[in-house]
């Protein structure tokens, strides 16, 4: 496929990707055009110390908030052959007649290896399956994808990396991700610019994983009945930007991070699990059934430390009806943000 001249970048969606890729567009002098939604334009950009809205607004990048782009007066005037779309985390689909306005230049940006991990949480989910692979991906948006859901079209450009051994959080995997997706698109516009005919590829189905759409606060309770390792994972997996995983300490709801599993001090029984048995190091030492839980970060619901206050010999405990809301709890996110 070749995109012929372009001279118009519209981008959709929003997170620090998009944030990122407009500065880019904009160093390279490229026109471009964001269009978004409330909850992404609220969204707190930790490296700029600014919301999605302060960036645009700051760099007089143009855009719109919209809670369905299909219904938005302001797209369609916009498209015309030397106009490209590019979906970075939308959180709409886009109905026909929009798709057959942009004459197959409506792509979708996925930084997973499709067609597994479709769905959403994408680091959450690799993080609880120790998988360390990334990959960026730009396909052709057609008819049948759902956004969040299901992707089919067919794939323009693909790249594969890793992340490093160091990344064990969803931030961190953020922060490596993000420089080598801005590199993937940077390259693309450029091979657009000089005319390179893109080969196009299938889907192989028979590789699909679907993984839904998370929300900590539901979602992110410790089982403490797990091994050791399984919770640190699980709570690596709720770590920065989210929360964190949760827990009750005498009936309070209290969020852990910074954790580490470690066997120094033996195993425990089962029953133990949870008890935290020691502090040392301005850290909480917490049985579990493999070994010790370290725990560097405890907080409460407006994010305070509460180490000072915890006691050795309190308890950790998930009562099980919020274990059992985890596992049946859906997740459905609009313009809006959750859907309560």
């Amino acid at each position: 496929m070749n995109f012929g001249q372009i001279d118009h970048v519209i981008l959709f969606g929003g997170a620090p990707l998009l944030s990122a890729f407009v500065l880019s567009l904009k160093r390279q002098r490229m026109k471009v055009t964001v269009f978004s939604s409330k909850r992404h334009l609220d969204e707190f950009m930790l490296r700029e110390n600014q919301t999605l809205e302060q960036i645009l607004m700051r760099n007089d990048v143009p855009y719109f908030s919209c809670s369905d782009i299909n219904d938005n007066p302001h797209i369609r005037p916009l498209v015309n052959e030397t106009t490209i779309g590019v979906g970075l985390g939308e959180v709409w689909s886009f109905e026909k007649d929009l798709i057959e306005r942009f004459s197959g230049k409506l792509l979708d940006f996925m930084g997973i290896r499709l067609p597994r991990y479709r769905g959403g949480a994408h680091y959450t989910w690799q993080i609880l399956r120790r998988n360390r692979i990334g990959c960026c991906n730009l396909q052709i948006i057609n008819k049948e994808m759902i956004q969040g859901v299901f992707d089919s079209g067919e794939i323009v450009k693909s790249g594969e990396y890793f992340f490093p051994a160091h990344t064990r959080i969803p931030q961190d995997y953020f922060d490596f991700a993000i420089k080598q997706e801005v590199a993937f698109l940077e390259e693309f516009i450029e091979e657009v610019r000089i005319g390179k005919d893109f080969p196009m590829s299938r889907i192989q189905e028979n590789f699909s994983l679907y993984f839904p759409r998370l929300y900590t606060l539901k979602h992110g309770w410790i089982d403490w009945t797990w091994s050791g390792p399984d919770i640190e994972l699980f709570i690596c997996a709720f770590d920065d930007p989210y929360a964190g995983a949760s827990t009750l300490l005498e009936g309070t709801r209290v969020f852990l991070k910074d954790c580490f599993f470690d066997l120094d001090d033996g195993h425990f029984h089962p029953f133990q699990a949870g008890l935290v048995y020691k502090k040392a190091n301005s850290a909480l030492f917490v049985a579990t059934k493999e070994g010790t839980l370290i725990v560097k970060k405890i907080l409460n619901e407006n994010g305070e430390n509460l180490f000072e206050s915890v006691k050795v010999g309190q308890r950790l405990l998930t009562p099980g009806k919020y274990l059992e809301e985890a596992m049946t709890y859906s997740a459905v996110y609009d313009a809006e943000g959750i859907r309560k």
